[in-house]
C-alpha cells in the first residue's frame, strides 16, 4: 500500500485523539446517555431518571474510553495487514468494534453489579453482556465514524475551495499584468510572474516563476510587449523584471545581476546607466 495512504491513516489517528475530536465524540456519547436514560431499556423502567442516567453515563463513557482507542489503533493495524479484497473502511470498523465489544463485555458486568448488586455468576453474564455491548457500542461507533467522514469531507471541500480561490487570484494577477500579450504566447502551465527574457539566436527564452519556454519571436517585438512592465534591458539579448533581481555583483568593471532563480545576467556598458537607475545603484 502507498506510504501516502498509511500517512493519511496515521494523521487520522493523531487527529482522532485531539481535544476537539474528543469533545465532539463526547457530545455523541452524551446524546446516547440521554436517549437510553429516557428509554430505560433492559427492565430499567422502575428506576428514577437520575439513577438510570448515572448508570448509563458510567457505562457509555467507560465504553468510549474502551472503544475509541481500540477502534482507532486496530483500524490502523488492519489497514496495514488486511488483504486488498477485505481492506475496506466498513470491514475494519466491524472487526475493531467486535474486538472492543469483547473487552467491554468483561467490564460491563462489574459496572452493573456496582449499581444493582446483581452479581451472581460473572462468566455466565458475559454472553448477554457482549451482545448488549456490541449493539450499543456498534451504534455509537457507527455514528462516530459517519461524523468523522462528514467532517473530513467538509474539511476537504473547504481546502478545495481555498485552492480554487488561490488559483483564481493567480489568474487575475496574470490577467492584470501589462505583459499579458506575451504571457499568452506561453503554454498554460508556464504562465506566471515574469523573471527575464533572453534572446537565443532566432528564439526568445521566456522565464517565469513556472519555468522556461522558447518562443520564435524577435527580441524587439518582445520588448514592445513588455514596455509598460516594471523591468529594463541589460544587454542586447537580455531583459529582466526589476522585482526578480535579488543581488548585484561586480566582475572587474562589469556589473552582474543575480536573479531569484540563480541566473547571472550581464549588464553591458550601453545599458549600465539605465540598470543602475532602475535598481537605485550609484
Amino acid at each position: 500500500m502507498a506510504n501516502r495512504e498509511i500517512n493519511q491513516q496515521n494523521q487520522y489517528l493523531r487527529e482522532s485523539f485531539s481535544v476537539k475530536e474528543t469533545l465532539s465524540d463526547c457530545y455523541i456519547v452524551a446524546f446516547f446517555v440521554l436517549f437510553l436514560t429516557f428509554l430505560k431499556p433492559f427492565g430499567m423502567h422502575n428506576l428514577s431518571f437520575l439513577y438510570a442516567g448515572a448508570f448509563w453515563a458510567v457505562i457509555c463513557f467507560v465504553g468510549y474510553a474502551v472503544y475509541s482507542p481500540i477502534i482507532q489503533v486496530l483500524s490502523i493495524w488492519l489497514f496495514k495487514t488486511l488483504p486488498p479484497a477485505l481492506n475496506k473502511t466498513a470491514i475494519r470498523l466491524i472487526i475493531s468494534t467486535f474486538v472492543a465489544s469483547l473487552i467491554m463485555a468483561l467490564l460491563a458486568p462489574l459496572i452493573i453489579n456496582l449499581f444493582f448488586k446483581s452479581f451472581e455468576n460473572y462468566w455466565q453474564s458475559i454472553p448477554m453482556s457482549f451482545l448488549s455491548c456490541l449493539f450499543i457500542g456498534g451504534v455509537i461507533a457507527g455514528v462516530s465514524a459517519i461524523k468523522s467522514i462528514v467532517l473530513k469531507q467538509n474539511k476537504q471541500i473547504k481546502h478545495n475551495v481555498e485552492l480554487l480561490a488561490n488559483e483564481a487570484k493567480k489568474v487575475e494577477e496574470i490577467k492584470s499584468q501589462p505583459m499579458s500579450e506575451l504571457i499568452n504566447e506561453l503554454p498554460i502551465e508556464k504562465r506566471g510572474r515574469l523573471l527575464y527574457l533572453q534572446m537565443d539566436d532566432h528564439y526568445l527564452k521566456v522565464l517565469t516563476e513556472k519555468g522556461a519556454h522558447m518562443i520564435l519571436m524577435r527580441f524587439k517585438d518582445a520588448l514592445a510587449k513588455v514596455e509598460h512592465y516594471d523591468g529594463f534591458q541589460t544587454h542586447r539579448s537580455w531583459w529582466v523584471a526589476k522585482d526578480a533581481v535579488v543581488e548585484t555583483k561586480k566582475e572587474g568593471r562589469k556589473l552582474i545581476l543575480v536573479m531569484e532563480n540563480g541566473t547571472e545576467v550581464p549588464v553591458s556598458q550601453t545599458y549600465l546607466a539605465e540598470a543602475k537607475a532602475s535598481l537605485g545603484l550609484k
